[in-house]
């Protein structure tokens, strides 16, 4: 693909003023009728003239609204299209909260952010272990999370480019008189491949997997060997735990306090520049202009909430997110599904296009040209998810 063309970053003067929802001309879908036995037809809500807002940074909203729909609730849907021009100073970024273990409004990150012009929620992760995402997260060239299988996620460089990419750990645990084992896993939600898993501050205070025996080491050596209950601690500042199972576990189960150790390790990814930052994505709706529209199966099929990132041939980058307005016992229903969502990302002129979270998670919020911050995919006095990490422009 070609990727988007390089961006500086600039401070952008903004105030910071939660507004409701845009208003504007409300448009109409047209009736659905089936296109497949399997799949529902997609809504030609896009043919329809948007309501346009111009953004800082250069960036355009457009936003396609059907309004209420009260004989069928699930039939309202509202789409949100923002583009950031290729040649736009807001670069896109990797926001994310203290530790894995936590996690942030979008409003918040976007208030602390006075340079981004447009944000959205970011990867799928488990609310269940405090917030901890289930894919690979670098944020300002600091990699948080990863394991060596080559894992899907959005990349971006340190001069702008950014595309949809696979991302993996690559590095070595060496000790005086041990040899050295390949690091495998780093803050990772169990342990991974047959090498070391090491564990950093970064992983907050959630108690963590362990394998045969956790080694803390501190300063280039050895701190503390711990085995049965004294494992799954978690990491102080300073420190990395190594742990493992196995033949690796039984290597560092030889180690002694005071032993030399040295841990280095990076993010590899198939992309054609060094990776600055990423998040985790779905599966890809666009590769190179070939469409992937899912299986239409039951759980693609459902009409809930998406989110997603778009590139252009030209390098644009669009924020889309697509929204329902109906809440059943407190979820919400209506949106897109999976075979919509890649019509709706190629009819808005993505080149490449993927997904991240959904559901409850989705959520855009921007800065107009006038600075004013707004929701854009809900009204802004609407309930917002916290979210373990966010992508943006700016």
């Amino acid at each position: 693909m070609t990727a988007p063309t390089q961006r500086a970053a600039v401070a952008l003067s903004a105030s910071v003023a939660l507004a409701a929802t845009l208003t504007g001309t409300v448009t109409l879908a047209a009736p659905q009728t089936a296109d497949a036995a399997t799949c529902r037809a997609t809504p030609t809500l896009l043919s329809r003239t948007p309501t346009v807002t111009q953004l800082a940074g250069g960036a355009t909203a457009r936003i396609w609204d059907t309004g209420p729909t009260p004989s069928n609730p699930q039939a309202s849907t509202r789409i949100v299209a923002v583009t950031v021009p290729a040649a736009s100073a807001a670069n896109p970024r990797v926001r994310a909260a203290a530790n894995l273990n936590t996690a942030r409004i979008p409003s918040a990150y976007f208030l602390d952010a006075p340079t981004a012009v447009v944000m959205v929620n970011g990867g799928v992760f488990n609310p269940t272990v405090g917030a901890m995402p289930d894919l690979p997260q670098m944020t300002s060239g600091w990699l948080r999370k990863a394991r060596s299988p080559h894992d899907p996620a959005i990349v971006t460089a340190k001069d702008g480019r950014s595309l949809p990419s696979r991302l993996w750990i690559t590095g070595s645990v060496s000790a005086t008189g041990h040899g050295y084992q390949a690091v495998t896993g780093l803050n990772w939600q169990s342990l991974s491949g047959s090498g070391i898993n090491a564990y950093t501050p970064s992983w907050g205070k959630a108690r963590r997997p362990y394998g045969t025996a956790d080694v803390v080491v501190a300063g280039g050596k050895v701190v503390a060997v711990r085995t049965g209950t004294t494992r799954g601690q978690t990491a102080a500042s300073g420190q990395t735990i190594l742990t493992a199972t196995g033949t690796a576990g039984s290597w560092l189960a030889s180690f002694r306090i005071g032993t030399s150790v040295s841990i280095s390790y990076h993010a590899s990814t198939d992309a054609p520049f060094p990776v600055y930052e990423a998040v985790g994505r779905g599966a890809r709706f666009l590769n190179q202009g070939v469409k992937n529209g899912g299986t239409c199966t039951s759980r693609d099929e459902l009409l809930r909430p998406r989110t997603a990132i778009g590139w252009t041939k030209s390098g644009d980058l669009l924020f889309v997110t697509a929204s329902g307005r109906a809440t059943v016992d407190g979820v919400r229903y209506g949106g897109a599904t999976i075979h919509q969502m890649a019509d709706y990302m190629a009819k808005l002129g993505s080149w490449d296009a993927t997904n991240l979270d959904g559901g409850g998670s989705t959520t855009m919020v921007a800065r107009t040209s006038s600075g004013k911050v707004i929701r854009l995919d809900r009204a802004g006095t609407e309930w917002q998810r916290a979210v373990p990490n966010v992508f943006s422009a700016g």
